[in-house]
């Protein structure tokens, strides 16, 4: 997924900012204008002292408003009244709303949350992450590596979460914290123009929720559901339009039993009803795989070696069915638990 440019979002989502503040200070603004132009023509009908054009009569009637008049006092009392109105009104709405609209509009940790939400809109075809614990927080993390684009929902209820939540912001992940069960909250990280939803908190019941809700707005963003009921994870796939319902007590469980067995597993997971394991394995000296092939190792033992390990350290990704294991060399295999078993029970007799 190619990442878009970051100077162009962060354009795109400052002139959007712009546009929220305008509508938001419209009447205010409106009427600055309209005191501006309204004292500029008076100046240009009234005022007798000198001939003025209408860019003069401009700048003296901005002048006025910062009380630092530059024309003459003028005569004629319906000259004057611009030189009272003027500041007074000028000064008012210049301080209530003038001065408030620029502070917000260049100081955005003033209001942090409306601008994550502005942020986030400028995301599309993108991951959305709800739940910045330490499983989302890790969550986002690899899918930044990855080169995925990440919009994060969550509550921020303790002081680890509030940490979580800068540190994100501080990557440039747009962090909406608010309750992501709610549609419109869904709709400010861009669930509508999202490709995934990843559900990472760690309460079974509100995970569902906010599935069901994401799934109504958008019928074909994938789901990754975290749930720690298995029950509740086999439902969600089957009858509630979830991709994948990851129960967390699924995955532990084969990566305990497996790392109980053999000292060397790396991990493990499921393809379907199928159990896998992923080994490490080093060749020592006197093990009979020194001088194996890969591809007869694959063959032999019906395992996928994907990675090998040189003593030198270089890697060797996918390597070569012909590339011939020494003594030193760290295999990463991949295989059916009896098929790894059988393999271990060769090597160590």
């Amino acid at each position: 997924m190619r990442r878009r440019n970051p100077f162009r979002r962060l354009a795109k989502a400052y002139w959007r900012d712009t546009w929220v503040l305008v509508c938001q200070f419209s009447p205010s603004l409106l009427i600055f204008t309209l005191l501006i132009i309204t004292g500029s023509v008076w100046l240009l009908s009234f005022y007798q002292e000198k001939r003025l054009d209408f860019t003069e009569s401009l700048y003296a009637t901005l002048m006025l408003i910062f009380l630092n008049p530059v024309l003459e006092f003028p005569r004629s009392v319906v000259a004057r009244l611009p030189f009272f109105v003027i500041p007074v009104l000028g000064v008012a709405i210049f301080t209530e709303a003038v001065i408030r609209f620029g502070i917000l509009l260049f100081a955005k940790s003033y209001r942090q949350e409306e601008w994550q939400r502005v942020l986030a809109s400028t995301y599309r075809d993108h991951t959305i992450v709800v739940g910045i614990g330490r499983v989302g927080y890790r969550v986002v993390e690899e899918l930044l590596t990855a080169g995925v684009e990440v919009v994060a929902i969550t509550l921020s209820e303790d002081q680890e979460g509030a940490y979580l939540v800068r540190r994100l912001r501080e990557r440039g992940v747009p962090v909406i914290v608010d309750d992501a069960r709610r549609a419109e909250v869904l709709k400010a990280g861009q669930v509508e123009r999202a490709r995934n939803l990843l559900i990472c908190s760690g309460n079974d019941l509100t995970n569902l929720e906010i599935a069901l809700t994401a799934r109504e707005l958008n019928s074909k963003i994938r789901i990754i559901l975290r749930l720690f009921s298995d029950e509740l994870a086999e439902r969600a796939q089957k009858f509630l339009g979830v991709d994948v319902a990851v129960s967390t007590s699924a995955l532990a469980a084969p990566s305990m039993v497996a790392s109980a067995l053999r000292q060397r597993t790396a991990q493990a997971f499921y393809v379907g009803e199928h159990l896998f394991h992923v080994v490490e394995l080093v060749l020592t000296a006197d093990d009979p795989l020194v001088g194996t092939m890969v591809g007869e190792l694959e063959r032999r033992h019906r395992v996928s070696v994907v990675l090998v390990r040189k003593p030198g350290g270089d890697l060797i990704q996918h390597p070569p069915s012909e590339l011939t294991l020494t003594a030193g060399d760290l295999l990463v295999l991949i295989g059916a638990p009896e098929q790894i078993a059988v393999l271990e029970h060769r090597r160590l007799g």
